[in-house]
């Protein structure tokens, strides 16, 4: 789960903290080809781009293809809308969830073996651990796994989600859709809203960030992807032997087959979509293009 949480499974996050990017000299630029594939319906036409939900700044991932496909397109497809007033309802309602009430402290629900576990997340991520004795289980999950993967350098601010949208505003583009609602995303980032059952997921947290090299982690999924390299992306991402199998279920299987008839559905109008979506998505056996394919659509690409 921890690698669908780095930028690839769920851009909500990355759609309500755009940062910009840091100030620090920026290195050499590195050209980047990721794949793209292309679905031919009865009436529409669809791209599919897998994302990165955060990236440095000097990457450039904007090929003369890509570039093509997203002057072709019509309509504007993301997992969830990117629209400034789903953004401003979806900080809302997380600023609601994310702390617990104020006679408690996360630290207060720790048994010994979560103190000292806890404090060596801390020394190892460089975390403000005055910044997350308040959260809840969930987002101090979310907030330690973020501090421990990435450097400075990756943003959401230049994720591609971002530029897509972007892009279209940009171009005046009026039609946007989404998969799924930040609501949906929440929930599979929260749980069942259990206190119990997000302090067991904590724990587990503690324990992979202690076992993992994260920023390895991540560099490596952006050099996977950078080349287009669907083999290695899925043994990152469907295939990564540290996600459980519900988890793979939950963030990935689930929502594919979700995806299907709602793309079969769009490829009925004529229209041309540009769909962007996680990278982890669009590879493996049970990716979107693959899924798309067994449902009897032409789909060219990797």
């Amino acid at each position: 789960m921890r690698r669908a949480l780095l930028g690839i499974g769920l851009c909500v996050l990355g759609t309500l903290f755009a940062a910009p990017a840091a100030a620090a000299d920026q290195p050499k630029v590195t050209v980047a080809t990721p794949a793209m594939w292309t679905v031919h319906g009865p009436k529409g036409t669809a791209y599919l781009l897998g994302s990165i939900h955060i990236l440095p700044k000097n990457v450039n991932w904007q090929t003369p293809q890509l570039l093509a496909a997203v002057k072709r397109a019509d309509t504007f497809v993301f997992e969830v809308k990117m629209d400034e007033e789903t953004r401003d309802a979806a900080r809302e309602d997380i600023g609601q969830k994310q702390l617990l009430p104020l006679s408690t402290s996360l630290v207060s629900l720790f048994d010994e073996n979560m103190r000292r576990d806890f404090r060596n997340v801390i020394f190892k991520t460089h975390a403000d651990p005055t910044l997350v004795v308040y959260l809840r289980p969930w987002l101090a999950s979310m907030d330690l796994q973020g501090t421990g993967a990435t450097d400075p350098q990756f943003v959401a601010a230049e994720g591609v989600d971002n530029k897509i949208y972007a892009m279209a505003v940009a171009r005046k583009v009026k039609q946007f859709r989404a998969f799924e609602t930040y609501q949906q995303q929440f929930r599979l980032l929260m749980g069942d809203g259990n206190l119990d059952h997000e302090m067991a997921n904590l724990r587990v947290t503690f324990k992979k960030i202690l076992a993992e090299n994260h920023q390895e982690t991540l560099h490596d999924i952006l050099t996977a992807w950078a080349k287009g390299d669907v083999k290695a992306l899925t043994a990152m991402g469907p295939n990564d032997p540290d996600m459980s199998p519900a988890d793979r279920k939950a963030m990935l299987d689930d929502r594919n087959h979700n995806w299907i008839p709602q793309i079969a559905a769009m490829l009925k109008e004529k229209h041309t979509y540009f769909i962007t979506v996680g990278a982890f998505h669009l590879v493996g056996p049970g990716g979107v293009p693959n899924l798309l394919r067994a449902a009897g659509y032409q789909v060219d690409g990797p």
